[in-house]
């Protein structure tokens, strides 16, 4: 058995080890985010890599750095983020160290009060910070991060029900569930789950919870877009579907066909591990045949809300979701702190 000052020094190595591997990257030759100074990474943690102008962000850079405003409509800029707008939130992020790779260019700060922890995005996920994708957008550092009462007794004996894998010993990496207080998932298998359903078919996958569910995974950190669903039929046999996003069709496209009417390589589609795991469709949930690629933009305005169902923020009582501004400023601050 470890002491206490041994675990507390493992600890500590793995963190500077960490810290290493961040501050020892190798200078980029393509195009970097202005926000983290990192390459377009993966989607589903960075989101998209935007570019425009001679200007490249990260999606989730934009919409969580501490100080910048939206000010435009979300066909102007960058969904509604203004040129200018973002140029000024970089100059201000110059004089912000980021506590993990102590390099300059830090936007994003820890909103717990009197923290004073700045970070870049990439950084803070290596180093277990959190950030909601709801209301003011807010991040939190490793200390300061919501957490939850995981019963020690369900980590290492259970097993995530999405993907079937052991549960990892890491508090982080795991997200209980707050109407099935006994089944917990992977972080990663959750957010997956998110970008496939979307806002408006996320739901618990053990009990179908609609309310507290989701709610806690926003309070969590999960992302989950709110998109439109548009399925169009097999022209052939009338028996399978896809969504048009998931096969990329546009919208004056009248024609599909299936993978077992039209066996051709354009008609195949690679499915992930993850995707095999996934509950089958049941209720609502509408089935499509092609996997959808989550490494899209998720706008944060509220032009989708036109879609079917009910919405959260319909549901009764306190809810934790607040309409985000797709124009007007969606925090007022000032580059001034």
């Amino acid at each position: 058995m470890k002491t206490i000052k041994e675990k507390k020094a493992c600890q500590r190595l793995r963190k500077s080890a960490k810290t290493r591997r961040l501050t020892q990257r190798k200078p980029s030759s393509g195009p970097v985010c202005r926000l983290c100074f990192q390459e377009p990474g993966d989607p589903d943690k960075l989101g998209e890599f935007l570019q425009k102008d001679n200007l490249s962000v990260h999606y989730f850079c934009l919409i969580l750095s501490s100080k910048l405003p939206q000010r435009g409509q979300s066909n102007r800029g960058f969904h509604g983020f203004l040129p200018e707008d973002i140029k000024k939130e970089v100059a201000r992020a110059s004089r912000k160290v980021c506590f993990v790779c102590k390099k300059k260019g830090a936007a994003i700060k820890c909103q717990k009060d009197q923290c004073l922890k700045n970070f870049h995005l990439p950084c803070g996920q290596e180093r277990g910070c959190l950030s909601q994708f709801f209301g003011e957008y807010k991040s939190f550092c490793e200390k300061h991060r919501p957490t939850q009462d995981i019963q020690q007794g369900n980590v290492g004996e259970e097993s995530c029900v999405l993907c079937c894998e052991e549960l990892s010993q890491a508090s982080v990496e795991n997200i209980q569930s707050p109407c099935c207080s006994q089944t917990v998932y992977h972080r990663t298998c959750i957010q997956k789950y998110a970008y496939t359903s979307a806002k408006h078919f996320f739901k618990c996958p053990h009990c179908n919870n609609r309310e507290e569910f989701p709610q806690e995974m926003l309070r969590m950190g999960i992302h989950i877009p709110d998109r439109r669903w548009s399925r169009i039929l097999c022209a052939t046999c009338g028996s399978h579907g896809t969504h048009r996003d998931c096969s990329f069709l546009r919208s004056n496209n009248k024609k599909w066909e299936c993978e077992e009417c039209a066996p051709s390589a354009e008609a195949t589609v690679f499915l992930p591990p993850f995707f095999h795991h996934i509950p089958a469709n049941s209720g609502d949930i509408p089935c499509c045949s092609t996997p959808f690629y989550s490494g899209r933009h998720f706008c944060r305005d509220t032009s989708l809300e036109q879609n079917p169902g009910r919405s959260w923020t319909d549901w009764p009582g306190p809810s934790l979701l607040e309409k985000p501004e797709s124009s007007g400023g969606r925090r007022g601050h000032s580059w001034r702190s």
